[in-house]
């Protein structure tokens, strides 16, 4: 059984994606679905998020080592064991931020993580991978490799401004790399329940129809207290509503549906 691959991206920060990627991944692996994580951005927030807490530290193999063609490793062979059950982790470290010049002049970078998550074959059922604010070279590896792109979309105005390029990035790499199958969803996140925030939900669900999930990411200090405490929220504090909304995401991402062929502004 091949694993499902989710790039969880926005070239926007500070939207929710690793407290997605950490939170999503732990609810798999409560399941009883074995997961890995791995953290393609070079600030390493997921990786910290887990506990992993010096910045200094240099762990024997990264992302930085799976991604670099030269180095004969596979997804096993990099990934951590965390303390929580069915999770695994590739780590980040700021050396990833030099992995563009190992791929400079190779024609066929865009697919080295695609082919390493290939050739691990059923280890794991879920991958999630975080990917950094933008639109670069790991991004686009990751939706290569992705069967979901999974957007974390803040409800707010701003947060609209960018989904115009980014829907051209992806439909662009999906032309690029033949990935006809790529698959996009939206998910909520940050909600305050303001009179703002319900509009702006109102419009992409208009915007993107049945590709926006219907659970919503509510904002709450949890998650951030989780962050410190070095633990996803489903286990800092098990019944709070933010770990029973990813919860039921877990349960939603199961669901499969045709894509929508974007006709609005906002998608276009």
């Amino acid at each position: 059984m091949r694993a499902r691959t989710f790039a969880i991206t926005n070239q926007k920060g500070g939207v929710g994606k690793s407290t997605t990627a950490l939170n999503l991944g732990a609810a798999f692996a409560e399941e009883g679905r074995r997961t890995l994580l791995i953290d393609l951005d070079p600030h390493a927030g997921l990786t910290f998020s887990l506990g992993y807490d010096d910045p200094e530290r240099r762990f024997e193999r990264t992302a930085y080592e799976l991604l670099d063609p030269d180095q004969d490793v596979s997804l096993p062979d990099v990934a951590l064991r965390t303390n929580i059950e069915n999770l695994d982790l590739v780590p980040s470290h700021l050396d990833l931020v030099e992995i563009d010049y190992r791929l400079v002049g190779r024609a066929d970078w865009a697919h080295i993580l695609k082919r390493r998550i290939q050739a691990a074959g059923g280890v794991y059922e879920h991958i999630l991978v975080d990917c950094p604010p933008s639109l670069g070279l790991l991004t686009r590896m990751a939706l290569v490799a992705a069967d979901v792109a999974l957007v974390p979309v803040q409800a707010e105005w701003l947060a609209l401004r960018g989904l115009k390029l980014f829907n051209r990035v992806v439909h662009q790499t999906k032309r690029d790399a033949a990935r006809t199958d790529l698959q996009v969803r939206y998910l909520l996140t940050m909600f305050s329940g303001t009179k703002h925030a319900q509009e702006v939900e109102t419009l992409i669900r208009q915007s993107f129809h049945q590709e926006v999930y219907e659970t919503v990411i509510r904002r709450s200090v949890k998650f951030a207290d989780s962050t410190v405490a070095g633990k996803p929220v489903l286990i800092f504090d098990t019944t709070h509503p933010g770990a029973q909304a990813y919860r039921q995401l877990a349960k939603e991402t199961q669901k499969e549906i045709q894509p929508y062929v974007h006709e609005t502004s906002v998608g276009r």
